[in-house]
Parts: structure tokens; sequence; C-alpha cells
């Protein structure tokens, strides 16, 4: 780790020249939305920037390091590259790294990007953003993760306001859902993986409904951005990229059944054909007759097996470890592990599990999901369910909910590595848990300009 004084005035400074400056854009942007559509927006920007805050002092104070400096490391080694040799830099940011090529672009004058960073690409791609940001914050590592929330909060409130008009959720359950999760603005508003990963989602979410939106006038510029958004997020954390892709493609299957609802004949053809291509799919990617065999055709599967077992094995983790038993890595042996997968994904770690302060609001927020599920199923649960299938944004949160908790239950092993994989999915499973069909019988609320 490169030493770094992150509470010099060369530091401190830009970092309160940012925070001026975000919160007068903040102002300005606030003042786009209408008086009721915006009211929480300054709100969410000032929250954000707090637990961007805390998330800085956590890693500076408690954790002395951590992937998130390790990151910023990297980053002002690519600053320094920039300043020697422009044209290295802009290589290295389109190359994929190697073993052997940290010696062929750093050197003693720029200082080298931590080993175990640069030798992993999805990791070292979050240290070439954060080079980029940090170029105009004047390589304070403050300054740069107050800009890192402030785009977490520009993305949030976007799907928030979009979703706002549907007129699907409460209003205050929906802000927060996308707003106020205390562990989703902890872990997701600083340099990590997994704040640029919630920026991606957020965006490819508000731009993929965007594209059918009839109001939406730049169908190209929405293309553009829906593709950029997807870009990162799959130089960061590819798998969630394709549960996000899923999700969407089966919430625009709801949308041209519903163009198509005057023809029960292209509605049956249309969903004939999703799933025609969903068992040919599932049937090429899942036909093995032995775990060996179906780990070797997945790779995604693969890893998999390879961190679930290491997790359950090694007593280096202490307890921070949790298991859903023992995993057959087969298409059976996933399907009966399902279950426990989600609900890992989901609600754990559970209040008792949650004792430690990194993971205190992680209990309370399981709390307030264990709270909506009941809630949920004994409230007209039929009601709802008719309506997730009408509506496009609710079958997309359906999905991606229980496919990402699917995914990050089964991987992660980890309360610390569960907490955040899983943050992208949390503000939808409180928009999919806390829908009353009543809201909708008004019909959605007035539209405002895009912002």
């Amino acid at each position: 780790m490169m030493e770094q004084d992150y509470f010099g005035v060369l530091q401190l400074l830009p970092a309160f020249v940012w925070f001026i400056i975000i919160l007068i854009i903040a102002q300005i942007r606030r003042g786009t939305y209408e008086k009721e559509e915006g009211k929480y927006f300054m709100y969410n920007v000032l929250v954000k920037l707090v637990f961007s805050l805390a998330f800085v002092l956590f890693y500076i104070i408690s954790v002395q390091g951590g992937d998130t400096i390790a990151y910023y490391d990297g980053a002002l080694a690519l600053n320094n590259l920039m300043v020697e040799n422009p044209g290295l830099y802009v290589d290295q940011l389109l190359s994929t790294p190697t073993d052997d090529s940290i010696g062929q672009y750093f050197n003693a004058r720029t200082g080298y990007p931590p080993g175990w960073i640069y030798r992993e690409p999805e990791g070292f791609f979050v240290s070439k953003i954060t080079s980029i940001l940090s170029l105009i914050t004047f390589k304070s590592f403050i300054a740069t993760t107050f800009l890192i929330s402030y785009f977490v909060a520009s993305a949030s409130y976007r799907v928030y306001a979009l979703i706002r008009k549907m007129n699907l959720v409460p209003e205050s359950y929906l802000a927060l859902a996308l707003l106020f999760l205390p562990s989703v603005n902890f872990w997701c508003t600083g340099v990590s993986k997994d704040s640029f990963v919630l920026i991606g989602v957020l965006m490819m979410i508000y731009h993929a409904f965007r594209l059918i939106s009839p109001d939406n006038k730049r169908k190209i510029r929405s293309l553009i951005l829906f593709t950029l958004m997807a870009l990162m997020v799959y130089h960061i954390r590819s798998i969630i990229l394709y549960v996000t892709i899923l999700s969407i493609v089966f919430a625009y299957s709801t949308f041209i059944a519903n163009r198509f609802k005057g023809s029960r004949q292209g509605i049956l053809i249309l969903r004939f054909l999703i799933i025609v291509v969903g068992f040919v799919v599932i049937s090429q990617s899942l036909s093995s007759s032995s775990e060996a065999e179906f780990l070797a055709q997945n790779e995604i599967f693969e890893e998999a097996a390879i961190t679930q077992r290491d997790f359950a094995t090694n007593d280096a983790y202490g307890d921070n470890r949790y298991s859903i038993g023992e995993i057959e890595f087969t298409p059976v042996g996933l399907v009966r592990a399902a279950p426990f997968a989600i609900l890992a994904g989901m609600l754990r770690p559970f209040p008792w599990e949650a004792l430690s302060p990194s993971l205190i609001f992680n209990g309370m927020e399981s709390l307030l999901l264990i709270f909506l599920i009941f809630r949920f199923f004994l409230r007209g649960p039929w009601a709802k369910f008719k309506l997730i299938q009408t509506q496009e944004l609710l079958l997309f949160a359906l999905l991606f909910v229980l496919i990402m908790a699917f995914v990050t239950g089964l991987t992660s092993g980890l309360f610390g590595v569960l907490v955040r994989l899983r943050a992208p999915l949390l503000p939808f499973a409180v928009i999919i848990l806390s829908i009353q069909p009543i809201l909708n019988v008004v019909g959605p609320k007035t539209q405002s300009p895009e912002t």
C-alpha cells in the first residue's frame, strides 16, 4: 500500500471543495424535477455523502487498508503514468493486465499498483475508472469518494422517479428502497466494485425502461447509455450483467404481450417462443450426467463450487462464514439447493448473525424484509401476483431478486462478501414486497419531462 496522508491539507481541501460543488450541482439538478417528484433529492444526496464518508473512515481507520485502498493506490499509479507517458496511460486503460505487463508500464517514479489488484482484470478495471475521476479531484481519496457517491445518488434517483410515475408502490417504501437503505448506502458509495456495479445496474434498468416508454424522444441516447453501462458491469461482475439482461428480457416479453393484448394468438406465439428458446438454452448448459461434467461445461458454477468449498472448509474465515448445506453441483443438486441459496441471498445475515458493527445494518434490513414477506402473503397475495404478471417493471424486479439471491447465496460463503454482492437486489426486494394493487387502479401519475 502506498503511503498516503488521507487527512492532510492536499487531501481535505479538494474534498471540501468537491463537497460544496456537489451540493450546488444537486440543488440545480433538483430543480429539474417537479416539486413533489424531487422532494427527496437533496436528502438522497446528503445521506449518500455521509455514508460515503463513513465508508472512507471505516477503511482508513478500522481496516487500515483493504480493497478500496488498493483500488485507489492503483488509480494513483495510473495517474502518475499519465503524467509521465500519456500514451502508455491510454494503452494501459485499453489493455488487459497480465503478470508480465506491470513492468512494461510502471516503474519506481510512477509507483506500482498492488499486485493482487493488477492481476485481477475486474479489480484493476475499478482502478482504471477511479484514475479518471481522481484527475479532477486532484488525487484526493475522499473527494473521489464523494464524487462516486453523487453518481450513485443520481442513478438511484432516476430509477426512483421512473417507478414513482407508475404508481405501484407507496412513496415512502419506494424512497426507502432506492434512496435510504443503510447497507446499500454504506457499501455502494465508495471506491469499490459494488459502487460501480450498482451505478451500472441502476442506469441499465432506467434506460431499458425508457427505451419502451412512449414519451421518450431520445431512444438512441438511451440505447447508447444502456450499452456503456452494460460494458462497465461486464468488466467488473459479468454474472450480474447476465442476471440483469435476463430479467430485462422477460420484462420486455410482458411489454410485448401487453402490446398484443388484443390478439390472443399473438400472446400464445410469443410465450411459446420464449419457452422454446429458454428450454434450448437451459438444456445446452445443464445437459450433463455427473458433477464433474456439469462443472466442466459451466465456468460460473465451477468457480462457485471452488469458492463455496473453500469457505466451508477453511477455518481462517472464522464465524464470518455461513453454510446452505452440502451442495451437489448438478442440475438436480442446484434445484435442491435453490430455496436455501435464495433464503441466504435475501435474508442473511439474520439479526442474531449481524452483531458486528459492519453487519448491523444488514440485520436491521433482514427484519424489515421478514416483516414485508409476511405482510405480502397475508394481504391479498393473489392480487399482487396478478399485478406482477401485467407490469414489466414488477416482473423484472421479481426475477432479478430471485436470480440474484440464488447466485449470491450460492457463491458468497462469507457474510462480508454476501452483503456486498447482493446490494443491488435489496431495493427491488423491498419494492416487490411493498406493492399495493389498489394504488394502480387510478393509473400512472402524470408524466414529467425526462431529466
